[in-house]
């Protein structure tokens, strides 16, 4: 009998679960098409100004690929990407014919398309216009019915409909029209974010802005404007509703790097230049020194600070004092050792560093060796072993590497460092401030670079805020307005003190980095090294996730990336029937859900009842990892990971009582839950805590 209904439950318990292999994998890439000739061409196009980061904050990934350069991926290949972006220049492309076919086939089997300008297949190189009925066959597969003959003169156009919750994103579009092709929506899930028409002409209303759950598009002179003269840009249509309309993402889990907890990541780290530089502060101390002495040991903050070897190592172009100097840095308890080269390669990339302009105009390195030729292991894995075994304790080795100069390292390059284990960070350069008011001045997370990634700072440096190093010298202090735009409304980026000890030069320079620093400290976040975000972007880039249903997903290979964020607020993760998941906070942009570090899966399952969870405790939110979290008949145990004191919220707790916190350095301490049934916890360090009711 006992058997029997134990065989029974085990039938019911099989019964309510969707078999693994029945679910549907989230594709969370996005392959884009450019027609440039160079790669730089293509790293500096709309797409990746512009359309990378919204992408990202979706959790979405990217490739980038020439049109030009065939074949085209075939069925199986494509079968890892969510849709198709374009961004061409021109109407001119290598058979063109080919691409339009095999575009329609993308969409009939179920990938979706953005065209962001130009169509760009209308001529072939030889001039010669393309069957018309295939650019057709396109915009009716996104819902639209293309009809031709459009026109650029702008004196004959008038606005018909503009959305106004759509458009007008950062800057109001133009006082006249700029292009326009009848284009008109085929059906009733297509719809005209921009119409425009000929005056004096009825019924000539044509769709230059439209999505569809098959995609979008978007005309030249209604995706941005741009400065003539200093070349800022601003958008006119909101990015982040035109992917996630045409890419159909509403409702999607993404994964975010930006997050630790519910708390957004805060970090600093610093290039090695300048390191043994003069200082105008002391006369008897370098740049160094005074960073040490003012930033490092005054705030109790994690910063990760870097070297160049050959400006320490004697061997090279280094000194004794510059040894012991280095020394006494990385021995400081809030600083994690890191690389920038051995020698400070101001390109990476050997085109731009053979080209005759790049020769007369920078050397190969400011630390280089007398007759030293360029050699990307000596920069990257030599100098990591170098700090690792002459300056570092052994304790904390050099594991990170920031790229030096114009951060533009190969994919072989960064190949190099990640089969040595050294993860990479720079380059991107966000700035979102009163000037460059955009979200065009934010770099997406990394670089994409073949099957390798180039992890992109948070913030610019404080040498692009003083203008090269030219003045003004307070420049720095402006950082806070582009860290406060990047994580309000939208928490697209972490906190990241991002600069050069060269810092410690200027009286100036320097009050501006320790104004940085007492902003970003009283800030409520969860404070981590370098180290920790690349990792976490690095599980942002390998996670995968798997739609059971709508109220069900799974997530794998996350990795350090410990954070989902869900669009909607109409339902919260059910913790009791959840698995690997500590917890989830609720936030004006949606609700951040908390990943159970060191796990290979971890299933997340929804509920519309608000109120699931008041019996169930769970993390709220905390500035650091939780691990080994456990029920108990009366609360929680775990072990709580952070940098210096940290801050726990615990909800799910019953209201206004008495709780007994143990462990730590709580010996113990009696706490009152509030009316929603929370316990916070402040000055909390790392170790093991227990929380019950008495």
């Amino acid at each position: 009998m006992r058997l029997l209904l134990s065989f029974i439950l085990l039938m019911i318990s099989v019964s309510v679960a969707v078999p693994a292999s029945h679910a549907a994998p989230l594709k969370r890439k996005v392959l884009v098409f450019y027609n440039g000739a160079e790669e730089r061409t293509a790293r500096s196009n709309l797409f990746v100004e512009g359309f990378a980061m919204p992408l990202n904050y979706f959790g979405i990934l990217y490739e980038i690929r020439d049109i030009n350069k065939r074949p085209l991926p075939d069925e199986k290949e494509m079968e890892q990407y969510l849709g198709v972006f374009t961004t061409f220049s021109d109407e001119i492309m290598v058979e063109p014919e080919e691409y339009l076919n095999w575009l329609i086939k993308q969409q009939k089997n179920n990938r979706k398309v953005i065209i962001a300008g130009n169509i760009g297949a209308r001529r072939d190189l030889n001039d010669k216009n393309v069957d018309s009925a295939l650019i057709k066959k396109v915009y009716s597969n996104l819902g639209f019915s293309w009809q031709g003959n459009a026109t650029n003169a702008r004196t004959r156009l008038l606005y018909d409909y503009v959305d106004q919750k759509q458009m007008n994103f950062e800057r109001k579009l133009s006082l006249f029209p700029s292009r326009y092709i009848p284009i008109v929506p085929a059906d009733e899930q297509a719809k005209s974010w921009v119409t425009v028409k000929i005056k004096g002409k009825p019924d000539s209303e044509g769709c230059v802005v439209g999505v569809s759950p098959n995609g979008g598009f978007a005309l030249d002179g209604y995706i941005r404007w741009q400065d003539p003269v200093n070349y800022l840009k601003q958008w006119y249509l909101n990015p982040f509703e035109f992917l996630k309309q045409s890419l159909d993402l509403t409702g999607l889990p993404a994964l975010t790097p930006t997050t630790l907890n519910g708390l957004r990541v805060a970090f600093a780290h610093i290039d090695g230049d300048g390191f043994a530089g003069y200082t105008e502060i002391d006369k008897n101390k370098n740049c160094g020194e005074i960073i040490m002495e003012r930033i490092f040991a005054r705030y109790d903050f994690p910063n990760s600070a870097s070297v160049i070897a050959g400006e320490i190592n004697p061997d090279v172009r280094g000194s004794l004092t510059n040894v012991e100097l280095a020394r006494t840095l990385f021995e400081m308890e809030n600083i994690e050792p890191a690389s920038h080269s051995y020698t400070h390669p101001f390109a990476w990339n050997e085109k731009l560093r053979d080209s005759p302009d790049y020769a007369d105009s920078f050397v190969i390195g400011q630390y280089e060796k007398d007759g030293y030729k360029f050699n990307a292991k000596y920069e990257i894995v030599d100098s990591c072993e170098y700090i690792s075994t002459d300056l570092a304790p052994p304790t904390r080795p050099c594991k990170t590497l920031f790229w030096s100069g114009m951060c533009d390292p190969t994919e072989d390059q960064v190949a190099i460092a990640t089969k040595a284990g050294i993860l990479n960070l720079n380059g991107g350069g966000t700035v979102f401030d009163a000037r460059r008011n955009s979200y065009f001045g934010v770099s997406p997370l990394y670089r994409e670079l073949g099957k390798e990634s180039q992890i992109y700072t948070g913030q610019a440096n404080e040498n692009i805020l003083t203008n090269l190093w030219e003045g003004p010298f307070f420049g720095f202090r402006n950082i806070v307005e582009t860290m406060k735009r990047t994580g309000s409304p939208r928490r697209i980026m972490p906190i990241d003190i991002y600069y050069h000890f060269y810092s410690g030069e200027k009286f100036a320079s320097l009050k501006a980095l320790e104004d940085v620093y007492d902003w970003v400290v009283a800030q409520d976040c969860a404070n981590i090294y370098a180290s920790a975000y690349i990792k976490m972007v690095e599980g942002y880039l390998s996670g995968k996730i798997e739609i059971i249903d709508a109220d069900n997903f799974v997530v794998t290979d996350y990795g350090n990336c410990l954070s989902l964020r869900l669009g909607g607020a109409d339902k919260v993760p059910d913790l009791s029937r959840c698995k690997n998941v500590l917890g989830y906070d609720v936030q004006p942009e949606g609700i951040f859900v908390h990943l159970n570090p060191g796990k290979e899966r971890a299933e997340v399952v929804l509920s519309s009842n608000l109120k699931v969870n008041s019996n169930f405790a769970y993390i709220k939110n905390g500035s650091g990892w939780i691990r080994d979290f456990q029920h108990s008949q009366r609360g929680v145990r775990f072990i709580f990971e952070c940098f210096g004191k940290g801050k726990i919220v615990v909800g799910g707790l019953k209201p206004d009582q008495t709780y007994k916190v143990l462990g730590n350095n709580f010996s113990e301490l009696e706490v009152r839950s509030n009316n929603g049934g929370e316990v916070v916890l402040q000055d909390v360090t790392s170790g093991p805590l227990e929380i019950s009711l008495i």
